[in-house]
Protein backbone atom coordinates (compact mmCIF):
# COMPACT_ATOMS: atom_id res chain seq x y z
CA UNK A 1 0.00 0.00 0.00
CA UNK A 2 1.30 3.45 -0.94
CA UNK A 3 0.72 6.67 1.00
CA UNK A 4 0.13 9.95 -0.85
CA UNK A 5 0.74 13.12 1.17
CA UNK A 6 -0.70 16.34 -0.23
CA UNK A 7 0.20 19.78 1.09
CA UNK A 8 -0.58 23.35 0.09
CA UNK A 9 3.12 24.25 -0.21
CA UNK A 10 6.17 22.49 -1.65
CA UNK A 11 7.98 22.48 1.70
CA UNK A 12 9.95 19.26 2.02
CA UNK A 13 8.92 16.51 4.41
CA UNK A 14 11.23 15.24 7.13
CA UNK A 15 14.03 13.13 5.59
CA UNK A 16 12.78 9.83 7.02
CA UNK A 17 9.43 10.31 5.25
CA UNK A 18 10.69 11.43 1.86
CA UNK A 19 11.53 7.94 0.67
CA UNK A 20 8.49 6.33 2.26
CA UNK A 21 5.62 8.38 0.83
CA UNK A 22 4.60 10.17 -2.35
CA UNK A 23 4.50 13.93 -1.80
CA UNK A 24 2.40 16.13 -4.08
CA UNK A 25 0.84 19.58 -3.99
CA UNK A 26 -2.89 19.41 -3.33
CA UNK A 27 -5.09 20.05 -6.37
CA UNK A 28 -6.75 23.41 -6.83
CA UNK A 29 -10.38 23.84 -5.85
CA UNK A 30 -11.63 23.60 -9.42
CA UNK A 31 -13.73 20.72 -10.76
CA UNK A 32 -11.20 19.91 -13.48
CA UNK A 33 -8.20 19.83 -11.12
CA UNK A 34 -10.05 17.66 -8.62
CA UNK A 35 -11.28 15.20 -11.24
CA UNK A 36 -7.78 14.85 -12.74
CA UNK A 37 -6.37 14.32 -9.23
CA UNK A 38 -8.77 11.49 -8.39
CA UNK A 39 -8.57 9.90 -11.85
CA UNK A 40 -4.78 9.81 -11.64
CA UNK A 41 -4.23 8.71 -8.05
CA UNK A 42 -7.44 6.68 -7.46
CA UNK A 43 -7.07 6.73 -3.66
CA UNK A 44 -8.80 4.17 -1.45
CA UNK A 45 -9.40 6.56 1.45
CA UNK A 46 -8.54 10.02 2.72
CA UNK A 47 -7.28 11.60 5.96
CA UNK A 48 -7.63 15.32 6.68
CA UNK A 49 -5.08 16.83 9.08
CA UNK A 50 -6.68 19.85 10.74
CA UNK A 51 -9.34 21.90 8.97
CA UNK A 52 -8.22 22.47 5.39
CA UNK A 53 -11.58 23.88 4.20
CA UNK A 54 -11.31 22.00 0.92
CA UNK A 55 -15.04 21.59 0.39
CA UNK A 56 -14.94 20.66 -3.31
CA UNK A 57 -12.12 18.17 -2.80
CA UNK A 58 -13.79 16.33 0.07
CA UNK A 59 -17.28 16.49 -1.43
CA UNK A 60 -15.83 14.88 -4.56
CA UNK A 61 -14.18 12.24 -2.39
CA UNK A 62 -17.50 11.52 -0.71
CA UNK A 63 -19.21 11.19 -4.11
CA UNK A 64 -16.64 8.53 -4.93
CA UNK A 65 -17.56 6.83 -1.63
CA UNK A 66 -14.09 7.11 -0.18
CA UNK A 67 -13.81 6.51 3.59
CA UNK A 68 -12.70 9.82 5.13
CA UNK A 69 -11.13 10.56 8.52
CA UNK A 70 -10.38 13.80 10.35
CA UNK A 71 -7.55 14.30 12.84
CA UNK A 72 -5.76 17.35 14.26
CA UNK A 73 -2.08 17.88 14.92
CA UNK A 74 -2.59 20.53 17.59
CA UNK A 75 -4.61 21.01 20.74
CA UNK A 76 -5.34 24.58 19.70
CA UNK A 77 -8.89 24.05 18.40
CA UNK A 78 -10.82 26.45 20.62
CA UNK A 79 -13.65 28.15 18.78
CA UNK A 80 -13.04 26.18 15.60
CA UNK A 81 -15.90 26.03 13.11
CA UNK A 82 -16.00 22.81 11.16
CA UNK A 83 -16.93 22.83 7.46
CA UNK A 84 -20.13 21.09 6.39
CA UNK A 85 -18.30 18.43 4.38
CA UNK A 86 -17.18 16.81 7.63
CA UNK A 87 -20.64 15.25 7.82
CA UNK A 88 -19.46 12.82 5.13
CA UNK A 89 -16.53 11.62 7.21
CA UNK A 90 -16.43 8.20 8.80
CA UNK A 91 -14.64 9.30 11.97
CA UNK A 92 -13.10 12.27 13.78
CA UNK A 93 -10.33 11.72 16.31
CA UNK A 94 -10.80 14.68 18.62
CA UNK A 95 -8.00 16.26 20.61
CA UNK A 96 -10.13 16.98 23.68
CA UNK A 97 -13.54 16.55 25.25
CA UNK A 98 -14.50 20.07 24.20
CA UNK A 99 -13.69 19.36 20.55
CA UNK A 100 -15.55 16.07 20.73
CA UNK A 101 -18.62 17.85 22.07
CA UNK A 102 -18.39 20.59 19.44
CA UNK A 103 -18.15 18.11 16.56
CA UNK A 104 -20.92 15.91 17.95
CA UNK A 105 -23.20 18.93 18.37
CA UNK A 106 -22.57 20.32 14.90
CA UNK A 107 -22.95 16.94 13.16
CA UNK A 108 -25.51 15.26 15.37
CA UNK A 109 -27.44 14.02 12.30
CA UNK A 110 -24.32 12.32 10.90
CA UNK A 111 -23.23 8.73 11.44
CA UNK A 112 -19.67 9.90 12.05
CA UNK A 113 -17.74 8.29 14.91
CA UNK A 114 -16.19 10.82 17.30
CA UNK A 115 -13.44 9.64 19.66
CA UNK A 116 -11.16 11.56 22.02
CA UNK A 117 -7.57 10.58 21.33
CA UNK A 118 -5.50 13.75 21.61
CA UNK A 119 -3.56 15.26 18.70
CA UNK A 120 -1.81 13.31 15.97
CA UNK A 121 1.63 14.83 16.36
CA UNK A 122 4.71 13.79 14.44
CA UNK A 123 5.93 10.45 15.78
CA UNK A 124 8.08 7.56 14.61
CA UNK A 125 8.69 3.88 15.13
CA UNK A 126 11.95 3.24 16.97
CA UNK A 127 14.76 1.84 14.84
CA UNK A 128 15.17 -1.89 15.24
CA UNK A 129 18.37 -3.70 16.21
CA UNK A 130 19.82 -7.13 16.83
CA UNK A 131 19.04 -7.44 20.54
CA UNK A 132 21.51 -10.26 21.15
CA UNK A 133 24.34 -8.26 19.57
CA UNK A 134 23.28 -5.17 21.50
CA UNK A 135 23.41 -7.11 24.78
CA UNK A 136 26.86 -8.48 23.91
CA UNK A 137 28.22 -5.01 23.20
CA UNK A 138 26.63 -3.59 26.35
CA UNK A 139 28.46 -6.23 28.39
CA UNK A 140 31.71 -5.47 26.57
CA UNK A 141 31.35 -1.76 27.33
CA UNK A 142 30.75 -2.64 30.97
CA UNK A 143 29.36 0.72 32.03
CA UNK A 144 32.11 2.66 30.25
CA UNK A 145 31.13 6.26 29.36
CA UNK A 146 30.09 6.47 25.69
CA UNK A 147 28.91 9.14 23.29
CA UNK A 148 27.79 8.70 19.71
CA UNK A 149 28.37 10.88 16.65
CA UNK A 150 25.80 9.59 14.16
CA UNK A 151 25.88 10.01 10.38
CA UNK A 152 28.79 12.41 10.52
CA UNK A 153 29.51 14.15 7.22
CA UNK A 154 33.02 14.70 5.89
CA UNK A 155 33.42 18.27 7.08
CA UNK A 156 32.50 17.33 10.65
CA UNK A 157 35.10 14.62 11.26
CA UNK A 158 37.77 17.02 12.53
CA UNK A 159 35.14 18.67 14.74
CA UNK A 160 34.27 15.30 16.28
CA UNK A 161 37.95 14.68 17.00
CA UNK A 162 38.30 18.08 18.66
CA UNK A 163 35.12 17.57 20.73
CA UNK A 164 36.20 14.11 21.82
CA UNK A 165 39.64 15.37 22.83
CA UNK A 166 38.11 18.13 24.93
CA UNK A 167 35.80 15.73 26.79
CA UNK A 168 38.46 12.99 27.03
CA UNK A 169 40.77 15.20 29.07
CA UNK A 170 38.36 14.92 31.98
CA UNK A 171 37.05 11.40 31.30
CA UNK A 172 39.90 9.13 30.23
CA UNK A 173 37.72 6.04 29.69
CA UNK A 174 35.36 7.91 27.36
CA UNK A 175 34.58 6.13 24.08
CA UNK A 176 33.46 7.85 20.90
CA UNK A 177 31.35 5.71 18.56
CA UNK A 178 31.37 7.40 15.16
CA UNK A 179 28.98 6.40 12.37
CA UNK A 180 29.97 8.03 9.06
CA UNK A 181 27.26 9.30 6.74
CA UNK A 182 29.36 7.80 3.94
CA UNK A 183 30.35 4.34 5.13
CA UNK A 184 32.96 4.08 2.40
CA UNK A 185 34.88 6.89 4.07
CA UNK A 186 35.46 4.81 7.22
CA UNK A 187 39.05 3.82 6.44
CA UNK A 188 40.03 7.41 5.73
CA UNK A 189 38.39 8.50 8.99
CA UNK A 190 40.27 5.83 10.91
CA UNK A 191 43.59 7.00 9.44
CA UNK A 192 42.75 10.57 10.45
CA UNK A 193 42.03 9.63 14.08
CA UNK A 194 45.09 7.41 14.32
CA UNK A 195 47.16 10.27 12.93
CA UNK A 196 45.92 12.33 15.86
CA UNK A 197 47.12 9.66 18.31
CA UNK A 198 43.85 7.83 19.00
CA UNK A 199 43.50 4.08 19.31
CA UNK A 200 40.75 3.00 16.95
CA UNK A 201 38.80 -0.03 15.73
CA UNK A 202 36.76 -0.51 12.57
CA UNK A 203 33.55 -2.54 12.90
CA UNK A 204 33.54 -3.72 9.28
CA UNK A 205 36.87 -5.46 9.96
CA UNK A 206 35.53 -7.22 13.04
CA UNK A 207 36.94 -4.73 15.52
CA UNK A 208 35.25 -4.37 18.90
CA UNK A 209 35.04 -1.45 21.33
CA UNK A 210 37.30 -3.13 23.86
CA UNK A 211 38.79 -1.17 26.79
CA UNK A 212 41.84 -0.07 24.79
CA UNK A 213 39.81 1.48 21.96
CA UNK A 214 39.15 5.22 22.23
CA UNK A 215 37.36 5.78 18.92
CA UNK A 216 35.15 3.06 17.47
CA UNK A 217 34.16 3.59 13.83
CA UNK A 218 30.86 1.82 13.19
CA UNK A 219 30.77 1.47 9.42
CA UNK A 220 28.19 -1.28 8.93
CA UNK A 221 24.69 -0.95 7.49
CA UNK A 222 21.45 -0.72 9.46
CA UNK A 223 22.87 -0.64 12.98
CA UNK A 224 22.00 2.89 14.06
CA UNK A 225 19.24 1.53 16.28
CA UNK A 226 21.83 -0.40 18.27
CA UNK A 227 24.22 2.53 18.68
CA UNK A 228 21.43 4.84 19.85
CA UNK A 229 20.48 2.25 22.47
CA UNK A 230 24.07 1.95 23.70
CA UNK A 231 24.96 5.66 23.80
CA UNK A 232 23.33 7.86 26.47
CA UNK A 233 24.22 10.94 24.38
CA UNK A 234 24.10 11.31 20.60
CA UNK A 235 25.24 14.07 18.27
CA UNK A 236 23.10 14.38 15.13
CA UNK A 237 25.42 14.53 12.13
CA UNK A 238 25.08 17.01 9.31
CA UNK A 239 24.09 19.85 11.64
CA UNK A 240 27.40 21.64 12.23
CA UNK A 241 28.09 22.46 8.59
CA UNK A 242 25.87 23.15 5.61
CA UNK A 243 25.55 21.29 2.36
CA UNK A 244 24.21 17.92 3.53
CA UNK A 245 20.84 16.88 4.88
CA UNK A 246 20.83 16.56 8.65
CA UNK A 247 20.19 13.18 10.24
CA UNK A 248 16.82 12.63 11.94
CA UNK A 249 16.88 13.74 15.61
CA UNK A 250 13.79 11.69 16.44
CA UNK A 251 15.73 8.44 15.97
CA UNK A 252 18.00 8.86 19.02
CA UNK A 253 15.26 10.57 21.03
CA UNK A 254 12.88 7.65 20.54
CA UNK A 255 15.52 5.30 21.93
CA UNK A 256 16.38 7.25 25.07
CA UNK A 257 19.55 8.99 23.91
CA UNK A 258 20.05 12.67 24.76
CA UNK A 259 20.16 14.69 21.52
CA UNK A 260 22.84 17.22 20.62
CA UNK A 261 22.88 19.09 17.33
CA UNK A 262 24.38 22.07 15.55
CA UNK A 263 22.67 25.12 14.01
CA UNK A 264 22.12 23.64 10.52
CA UNK A 265 18.77 21.89 10.69
CA UNK A 266 18.42 20.86 7.07
CA UNK A 267 15.34 21.19 4.87
CA UNK A 268 12.87 19.99 7.52
CA UNK A 269 13.65 21.63 10.87
CA UNK A 270 10.33 20.91 12.60
CA UNK A 271 11.58 17.85 14.50
CA UNK A 272 14.61 19.70 15.85
CA UNK A 273 12.37 22.59 16.93
CA UNK A 274 9.91 20.27 18.69
CA UNK A 275 12.67 18.60 20.67
CA UNK A 276 14.32 21.87 21.57
CA UNK A 277 10.99 23.40 22.60
CA UNK A 278 10.35 20.46 24.92
CA UNK A 279 13.78 20.70 26.55
CA UNK A 280 14.72 17.43 24.89
CA UNK A 281 17.83 18.53 23.00
CA UNK A 282 20.76 20.93 23.23
CA UNK A 283 21.92 23.07 20.33
CA UNK A 284 25.65 23.76 20.07
CA UNK A 285 27.64 25.86 17.60
CA UNK A 286 31.27 24.73 17.92
CA UNK A 287 33.34 21.61 18.47
CA UNK A 288 34.52 22.95 21.84
CA UNK A 289 30.92 23.49 22.94
CA UNK A 290 30.09 19.96 21.81
CA UNK A 291 32.92 18.51 23.87
CA UNK A 292 31.91 20.48 26.96
CA UNK A 293 28.29 19.42 26.59
CA UNK A 294 29.22 15.76 26.12
CA UNK A 295 31.25 16.00 29.32
CA UNK A 296 28.36 17.54 31.25
CA UNK A 297 25.98 14.84 30.04
CA UNK A 298 28.21 12.09 31.38
CA UNK A 299 26.27 12.80 34.55
CA UNK A 300 23.44 10.23 34.24
CA UNK A 301 20.79 12.45 35.82
CA UNK A 302 21.46 15.30 33.37
CA UNK A 303 21.34 13.01 30.34
CA UNK A 304 18.18 11.36 31.69
CA UNK A 305 16.31 14.68 31.77
CA UNK A 306 16.85 15.16 28.04
CA UNK A 307 16.23 11.51 27.25
CA UNK A 308 12.90 11.40 29.08
CA UNK A 309 11.71 14.60 27.40
CA UNK A 310 12.76 13.27 24.00
CA UNK A 311 10.97 9.99 24.52
CA UNK A 312 7.81 11.85 25.50
CA UNK A 313 7.92 13.97 22.33
CA UNK A 314 8.51 11.08 19.95
CA UNK A 315 5.89 8.76 21.47
CA UNK A 316 3.19 11.30 22.38
CA UNK A 317 0.86 10.23 19.57
CA UNK A 318 1.69 6.54 19.31
CA UNK A 319 -1.76 5.54 20.56
CA UNK A 320 -3.42 7.90 18.05
CA UNK A 321 -1.48 6.29 15.21
CA UNK A 322 -2.56 2.85 16.40
CA UNK A 323 -6.24 3.83 16.55
CA UNK A 324 -6.14 5.50 13.15
CA UNK A 325 -4.47 2.42 11.69
CA UNK A 326 -7.26 0.25 13.11
CA UNK A 327 -9.90 2.46 11.50
CA UNK A 328 -8.04 2.44 8.19
CA UNK A 329 -7.79 -1.37 8.21
CA UNK A 330 -11.52 -1.66 8.83
CA UNK A 331 -12.29 0.80 6.04
CA UNK A 332 -10.06 -1.01 3.55
CA UNK A 333 -11.62 -4.33 4.48
CA UNK A 334 -15.08 -2.84 3.82
CA UNK A 335 -13.98 -1.63 0.38
CA UNK A 336 -12.65 -5.06 -0.51
CA UNK A 337 -16.04 -6.55 0.33
CA UNK A 338 -17.86 -4.24 -2.07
Amino acid sequence: MHCLVTTDTDQRLVPSLEGAVIHQLAPGETPGSIQRFFDHWTPDLGIEMGVTDRSRLFNAAAERELPLFHVSASRDVAGRKYPDYLANFRATLAVSASESQAVAKQFHHSDMIVEITGPLCDTINALACNEAECDTLAQLLGGRPVWLAAQVVAGEVEMMESAHRRAFRAAHRLLLILVPADLEAAEEIRKFFEGQGWRTALRSEGGEPDPDVQVYIADTEDELGMWYRLAPTSFVGGTLIGGDAAADPFDPAALGSAVLHGPVLGPAPARFERLRGAGASIAIKTADALGETVLKLLSPDKAAILAQAGWAVTTESAHVVERLAELIDLALDDREDL
